[in-house]
């Protein structure tokens, strides 16, 4: 593609409504005047510039068009998504950008995640994430049964190790974070799962259940689930079916939650095979595999023209924007900020 063409189907991703003519953000007005030698416009109406990617999330860059085009049809190719690091090394990036890019369309995703209904066959379950316990540091605690872990680790006020004090194993314990998905059904036979919408909460417990469902599964769905106890009031709202997994996978009457374990199987695959560790973004890569599964029968072209209308979305929260330029990342991989706005106390 040349670059007017690329400039072209930028034009028609951001202003789709009007076939590619400019709109003003401000006052909605389409008297746009473009800027002769900058990629920026000016309204006649309140007089406002404005870019093609300003107030989206890619307000800020300083990418080529076509490198950010070849970039997302790159990250579409990935089956279980694509880490940062692949990606910058393939596009010859800095980490960071590769990192917001990636980042931003998942916040994009999580939006669509947010307003989705779904209806007639429906499926349900939860799974626990980071359940495993680390290993821990010292290679001589780890080969040592429990019980003869008696070293000691509380010291006496001279400093001394206390005689009978026991030490505990020195494993960092897991993060249990729950995923609940509920899956809509293909009407075509062997069609799989066609639209899905991903929650982190804190437990598989009743009531997150049911605001889940209630938000976003219409009424008159047929629901099927586990016999976990938390589905059991969705019987009042929904045609409820349970399948008993201490006997089968499947039920008699053909209930089961297939498609719902083929979502977790590929966010475990994500996990494993490229994101290692999901940390607080859990949410955001979950979405990312539900999204990836919902669409994995189209070409990489068509996911990489809606990748690319999730980036020229509108970005109200601006949760991700001037990231490498106002914060920076730890060892840790929490973000905090260079300049820490410091406490004044209240006057009495």
């Amino acid at each position: 593609m040349s670059n007017d063409e690329v400039l072209e189907l930028f034009h028609m991703l951001r202003w789709p409504d009007t076939k590619g003519e400019p709109v003003c953000p401000s006052c909605g007005s389409m008297g746009i005047v473009g800027i002769t030698n900058r990629s920026e416009y000016r309204c006649k109406s309140c007089e406002r510039q404005f870019s093609l990617t300003g107030g989206t999330f890619l307000h800020g860059h300083k990418l080529p068009l076509k490198k950010i085009l070849l970039a997302l049809l790159i990250f579409a190719d990935g089956v279980k998504s694509m880490s940062a690091l692949q990606w910058c090394r393939t596009l010859d990036m800095q980490y960071r950008t590769a990192y917001v890019i990636a980042m931003k369309l998942r916040e994009g995703m999580m939006k669509e995640n947010e307003a989705r209904i779904l209806e007639g066959n429906v499926e349900g379950d939860a799974a626990y994430c980071d359940t495993v316990e680390r290993k821990p540091n010292e290679k001589a605690v780890a080969e040592k049964p429990a019980a003869q872990l008696v070293q000691a680790d509380a010291e006496t006020a001279d400093g001394d190790v206390a005689p009978n004090a026991k030490r505990k194993r020195k494993c960092e314990p897991p993060i249990r974070r729950c995923v609940m998905v509920i899956r809509q059904r293909s009407t075509e036979a062997r069609g799989g799962a066609t639209r899905t919408v991903v929650a982190v909460i804190p437990a598989e417990n009743g009531e997150d259940v049911d605001r889940l469902f209630k938000k976003h599964v219409a009424l008159g769905a047929t629901v099927s689930t586990d016999q976990h106890p938390s589905y059991s009031m969705l019987s009042f709202y929904y045609d409820l079916l349970q399948v008993n997994h201490s006997e089968r996978y499947s039920g008699p009457n053909g209930e089961n939650i297939n498609q719902a374990e083929s979502f977790f199987a590929r966010l475990r695959r994500m996990q494993i095979g490229q994101m290692h560790h999901f940390d607080e973004h859990l949410l955001g890569y979950a979405v990312e595999a539900a999204w990836r599964d919902d669409y994995r029968r189209r070409g990489n072209g068509e996911n990489a023209k809606a990748f690319l209308s999730l980036l020229l979305g509108s970005d109200t929260d601006h949760k991700w924007r001037n990231f490498c330029r106002y914060t920076k990342r730890r060892a840790g991989g929490d973000v905090t900020e260079l300049a820490p706005v410091p406490v004044v106390p209240m006057a009495a």
